[in-house]
């Protein structure tokens, strides 16, 4: 009998224990995603920003070639990188894409930019795309 409940016991553990790919990716609304990428931005935490930046397929850490997705998370580090972030403007809906006007700080330096979000899989929204300001925030 204790083999059983033993048994059973680590079974229900294996099943409960997360797999590659099946955590929940994206976040529940437009705001919110784009809110946990500044977050993961600010944190550095490449993982949080590759789980809220993606597309209507999903997040960009499980859908792109691994090497493009290493580049591209380094080159979006460099250049939202923040001290303070906050929503000047928002939502707009464009087509399929809801999008907010956001400044970035980093010191004295202040620059605006539209990040762009698309609903995916789940009803889970993801940052489609924030365009790059040529500025001080980016530096060596």
């Amino acid at each position: 009998m204790k083999r059983i409940v033993l048994a059973l016991v680590l079974l229900a553990a294996c099943r409960s224990a997360p797999r590659e790919g099946t955590q929940v990716t994206g976040a529940p609304s437009p705001r919110a995603a784009v809110d946990r990428v500044l977050g993961a931005i600010r944190a550095q935490d490449l993982q949080a920003l590759g789980a809220v930046w993606g597309d209507k397929r999903g997040a960009a850490r499980d859908i792109m070639q691994r090497d493009e997705y290493d580049k591209r998370v380094i080159v979006m580090q460099c250049y939202f990188s923040h001290d303070a972030a906050r929503v000047l403007s928002g939502p707009t809906t464009k087509a399929d894409t809801v999008q907010f006007n956001v400044e970035l700080s980093k010191g004295d330096i202040r620059v605006q930019t539209t990040a762009k979000t698309l609903q995916g899989p789940g009803s889970r929204w993801y940052v489609l795309t924030m365009e790059p300001v040529p500025s001080g925030l980016c530096r060596r």
